[in-house]
């Protein structure tokens, strides 16, 4: 059952942040708009939530963790709000890339902080993950070079990105108009 789970949130968010790169590219729109029509279906999906787990305790917990949960509310839009610019600006696939990076930049944080263990396996996985975004990256602000059109015959299929993906993480394009209005 853990499987099917782990299968449905994925579906799930894949199907989220392919909708919100058509969306926000499709209809021009911003990100703060986009997170307004998506705040009231994850309102119907909390309620729910609340609802089958609800206890007669709630209302007590909430007067005595209210400024945790308004601090957790403004840290929940303020993320909401960067995830909806990074998919804007850099396609579903870059959020994805950035998310993999972030993950690798805190396990090797923990382990120098920390000094957590990291196994031969994660390391050998860390640098495959991190080549594969540099190689995403360089592909898409370099994509008449000699590697990428050898990797297209080895693939027989040339990708065409998207609007959004025409851009990679480490772009040299001038800065959007959103960029130049900061």
């Amino acid at each position: 059952i853990g499987f099917i789970c782990q299968g449905v949130s994925q579906l799930a968010e894949v199907s989220r942040m392919i909708m919100g790169e058509i969306v926000l590219s499709g209809r021009k729109l911003d990100p703060l708009t986009y997170n307004m029509f998506l705040a009231p279906i994850c309102l119907c999906v909390l309620v729910i939530a609340n609802a089958v787990h609800w206890s007669p305790g709630t209302f007590d917990d909430f007067r005595g963790m209210w400024l945790l949960i308004l601090a957790n509310a403004c840290v929940a839009f303020c993320l909401n709000i960067l995830v909806a610019a990074v998919i804007k600006e850099c396609s579903a696939v870059g959020f994805v890339l950035a998310g993999l990076t972030k993950d690798i930049a805190i396990v090797l944080f923990s382990s120098c902080v920390f000094h957590e263990h990291v196994t031969h396996q994660q390391a050998i996985a860390f640098v495959i993950t991190i080549f594969g975004v540099f190689f995403w990256s360089f592909m898409k602000i370099y994509p008449t070079a000699a590697p990428v059109r050898c990797l297209e015959a080895m693939l027989c299929s040339p990708p065409t990105p998207t609007e959004g993906e025409k851009k990679g993480l480490l772009s040299k394009d001038p800065p959007s108009t959103a960029e130049k209005r900061v």
